[in-house]
Order: structure tokens, then C-alpha cells, then sequence
């Protein structure tokens, strides 16, 4: 997923526009927006702020943005929310030979499950699959099982926290831009 952005924001008395990281426009204290397209003849260029100089009659364009910052804090947003629905929605294959739910609620199930068995000496257990389909399986099985969820909540966070150093790490919009967030294949 390719990330851009629109997004407005004031610092002092200045209103920014901003989209993807190029300043838009910017509207001063309550006076009109002067886009800043039209004034410069060509948009900023990544990294530049642009603001009025002192006289108020005209912009002063410096490198090094706000715009950045805000940019990583929306991506930082976004890959939360991602990997929520991603930890919330796993699947996983297992060793039993069928798919199973691979969430907090699904551990617990089985977590349970292999206590009841342990205290009962159940041997088997009819356990129901992600496509609810069923299953008899052994106590060894839901242990292995239990196992692979761990593993896929293991490898979501180390998913999650490459993501997170990519956009940390990120100095320019084009590296910010480069991040796909995506937990597919997880």
C-alpha cells in the first residue's frame, strides 16, 4: 500500500495545507490562502517549508519540514491499525493438517482445552477449524498447535516492528512513501 496523504495543520498563527508532503498552501493569521503553487510558479520541493517573511509580502523557503514528521506519525497510525486487524484476523496452517484461527481468543480456546484434557486424561478432543469444519485431535496436537499460534504472533510483531523502523527511519517522502505496510504471507 502506497501511502499519501492530504492534510492541514497550524503552527503559530499560520494555517498549512499540505499534500503528500508538498506544501499546498498556507493561510496566514485570517488572511486568504495564497497557494503557493501560483506564487513560486512550481510546488516546494520535498523537505522545504515555505512561510512569509517578516515584511509580509512575500514567502521564505527553507529546507527541512514539519511535514515529515507528521507524515510518519499518520504512517505509525496506519500500521497500528493494520497490524490490530491483522493480529484480530490470523489464520494459520498447522501440523494437524488443517487451517486454524491464529488470534488471542483461539489460544485461549485451546489453552484450555489441553487443561481440561490434562485433568480429565481425555485423550481426544473434537476441535473446530477456521473453515468450521471439524476435527478430532489428540492432547500432543493442540499442544503443537498452541505452538503455532505462538510462532504467527511472533512473527506479526517482528513483522510489525520492521514496519515501525522503515518509517522511523525514513528522511525523505519517497522513503516514507516506499514503505508497504502489509502483513500478507505472515
Amino acid at each position: 500500500m502506497s501511502y499519501s496523504f492530504r492534510t492541514t495543520y497550524r503552527q503559530d498563527e499560520d494555517t498549512y495545507v499540505e499534500d503528500r508532503g508538498y506544501a499546498h498552501a498556507v493561510k496566514r493569521g485570517d488572511a486568504d490562502f495564497a497557494t503557493l503553487d501560483k506564487e513560486f510558479g512550481s510546488i516546494l520541493s520535498v523537505g522545504q517549508t515555505a512561510t512569509r517573511n517578516s515584511d509580509g509580502d512575500g514567502w521564505a523557503v527553507e529546507d527541512g519540514s514539519p511535514l515529515l514528521a507528521i507524515g510518519k506519525e499518520k504512517m505509525l497510525e496506519t500500521l497500528r491499525e493494520a497490524w490490530l486487524a491483522a493480529e484480530a484476523c490470523g489464520t494459520v496452517s498447522t501440523s494437524a493438517g488443517f487451517v486454524i484461527d491464529a488470534t488471542e481468543r483461539a489460544n485461549r480456546d485451546i489453552e484450555g482445552l489441553i487443561t481440561s484434557m490434562e485433568a480429565s486424561g481425555t485423550e481426544n478432543v473434537t476441535f473446530c477449524a477456521a473453515d468450521n469444519s471439524f476435527h478430532p485431535v489428540t492432547l500432543e496436537q493442540l499442544k503443537a498447535m498452541r505452538l503455532e499460534i505462538i510462532s504467527h504472533g511472533q512473527a506479526l510483531y517482528a513483522r510489525k516492528w520492521e514496519l515501525r523502523t522503515a518509517i522511523e527511519q525514513a528522511t525523505t517522502f519517497e522513503a516514507l512513501d516506499a514503505v508497504t505496510i502489509s502483513f500478507e504471507g505472515v
